[in-house]
């Protein structure tokens, strides 16, 4: 945490404050829907000014509060996708990452998606349906979806339908019914932008230009942004609802403008005047470095992107420190000078003996969101999710090696490696993950999981295809850990190390892995008798145990 902050809880009860800071109501904000917390009458804002907050929030930091992307993200889904690691004993290792969850941290993500999205977004529509502004009606839903998607994917049943109807209670919907909203609300607004650019002389980059800071002005790139989390979404729901799965991802692949390519640009927030939190939590904070599954499977591919010196957001930096560590016996000296990263849910003794470990390829001293933005969705995301739905006979205009390969060239090329290193690498059928081999506990080291090769293979089953595909695009995502710890939850790949230490009380069975985030503290508090009837939609009880209504207990295929 920022070191005010943390020096402060240290002192008291730990983490204290930082429950306080979310203890606020939500939900039961959101029949004002003309007010803003500073004080301004939205009623006399530019329509155009309000597409700033929501834009941001998704997953960044609105107004640079980086702590609260901290707890937004890097706190849950960071750690449980298996790219970072905290090398900082938070409330006496009794926190996230050893499952014993904090709940003033894991109010964030909720009440980011409610008050700084959900609410905005619906602002916006109001304003732009007055004005006929069916664009901008649409970017927003596009907006609005991509928020909440993100936020039903961490808890499960969430507000929306009826959440600016107003009163004491705000019903929750189920992840069903939320995923059918979002299908038809992202269908609709591909539909709206594909008539407005084929119709309408407005639609130029000027147009959306001042404000537009994902897609930089470019129509075309919001459709096939829709179309795309439309095929993200409808391989979210190929165990639960194979055929709506199917339907959807051909639509959205088949859609007149299609999903994302390789001549589009990533889909990311930039801004001049924002920091990037991620930046600032692993160097200034120093509260983040590289998870040990993360090493293992790039480490073990001899993974060319490690050495990348194009880096739009960074990979791996050594463990440069000029430190020495004991090691756990004490009687050796070993320095941290190769890439190394930390296990998940690991006992730490003190701060100082984890916090040289590696950490993001950043300059410590560039902020920029500009120099490194954080992906909303990257192209190669698009590339291996045709790759699955070809795998499993769907109409994506080409096999699930082609887009498989591709996927791995785009992001190849996004990172400056050379032509010759992305063909030998897809070319590789010897290289696994590597064995982990901690250098201050030798208590955590565990051999390599992720047991599949790179190169495609016609002849292995389809099993074996998939977890090579879901590994390369989660290798490629990064460091996007929301969309990458749902689908490690979906697929169950890429195979990750499990917690050393579990301290859920018994709500995640040892060996296995967290599935969610409980309901909030603030909405037990607020709107009891809604998350009640919120509980009766999963599929157990209340804890972070229970799978959501995607996440089926079965076979991929």
């Amino acid at each position: 945490m920022k070191k005010t902050v943390y020096n402060k809880a240290k002192k008291i009860v730990p983490f204290i404050l930082l429950g306080a800071i979310a203890s606020t109501g939500c939900t039961s904000d959101f029949e004002n829907i003309n007010n803003d917390p500073n004080g301004l009458d939205l009623n006399q804002i530019q329509v155009e000014s309000r597409f700033s907050m929501p834009m941001q929030s998704i997953y960044l930091n609105y107004q640079n509060r980086d702590w609260e992307y901290q707890l937004q993200q890097n706190l849950n889904a960071d750690l449980y996708s298996g790219y970072f690691a905290v090398p900082t004993p938070f409330a006496g290792n009794n926190n996230n990452s050893t499952y014993a969850l904090v709940p003033g941290w894991n109010s964030k993500a909720f009440n980011v998606a409610m008050l700084n999205v959900l609410k905005p977004t619906s602002q916006i529509i109001e304003a732009a349906t007055q004005m006929g502004f069916n664009d901008y009606i649409a970017i927003a839903k596009i907006i609005r979806v991509a928020a909440m998607q993100r936020c039903t994917d961490i808890y499960g049943p969430a507000p929306y339908s009826k959440t600016m109807e107003g009163g004491q209670s705000v019903p929750y919907d189920s992840q069903e019914s939320l995923y059918t909203q979002f299908f038809d609300e992202l269908e609709e607004a591909a539909s709206v932008l594909t008539n407005f650019v084929d119709t309408d002389p407005a639609a130029k980059p000027d147009r959306l230009n001042s404000f537009d800071m994902m897609c930089e002005g470019d129509y075309y790139r919001w459709i096939r942004f829709a179309n795309t989390l439309r095929l993200r979404m409808a391989m979210r729901i190929v165990k639960v609802d194979p055929a709506k799965a199917k339907q959807e991802a051909e639509a959205a692949v088949n859609q007149k403008y299609g999903v994302l390519s390789d001549t589009d640009k990533n889909v990311e927030v930039k801004s001049y005047s924002l920091t990037n939190p991620l930046q600032v939590i692993s160097f200034a904070y120093n509260d983040c470095r590289i998870g040990a599954s993360y090493e293992s499977i790039l480490k073990g591919y001899e993974d060319p992107r490690l050495k990348s010196t194009v880096l739009p957001i960074g990979w791996m930096e050594k463990g440069t420190t000029p430190v020495d560590i004991l090691d756990k016996n004490g009687d050796a000296t070993k320095s941290i000078g190769k890439f190394i990263g930390i296990r998940q849910g690991i006992i730490i003794p003190d701060k100082t003996n984890y916090e040289m470990y590696s950490n993001i390829n950043m300059d410590k001293n560039d902020k920029s969101t500009m120099s490194y933005p954080l992906p909303i969705m990257k192209v190669a995301e698009s590339y291996f999710l045709r790759a699955e739905g070809a795998l499993r006979g769907w109409n994506m205009g080409g096999t699930a090696q082609s887009f498989y390969e591709q996927g791995i060239k785009v992001s190849f090329d996004e990172h400056g490696v050379s032509a010759s290193d992305y063909n030998t690498y897809i070319a590789d059928d010897t290289k696994m993950a590597a064995n982990y081999v901690d250098p201050f506990n030798t208590a955590h080291n565990i051999n390599g999981l992720n047991n599949v090769t790179i190169k495609w293979s016609d002849g292995a089953n389809n099993e074996t295809k998939l977890q090579k595909i879901i590994t390369q695009k989660w290798i490629a995502m990064f460091p996007e850990g929301q969309e990458a710890w749902s689908e490690f939850r979906r697929t169950g790949y890429p195979k990750l190390f499990p917690v050393v230490e579990n301290r859920s009380g018994g709500a995640i069975p040892t060996g296995e892995f967290i599935k969610r985030l409980p309901f909030t503290e603030d909405e037990w508090n607020t709107n009891k008798d809604a998350v009640e009837e919120a509980c009766s939609m999963l599929s157990g009880p209340d804890n972070a145990g229970t799978r959501l209504w995607w996440d089926v207990d079965k076979a991929n295929f």
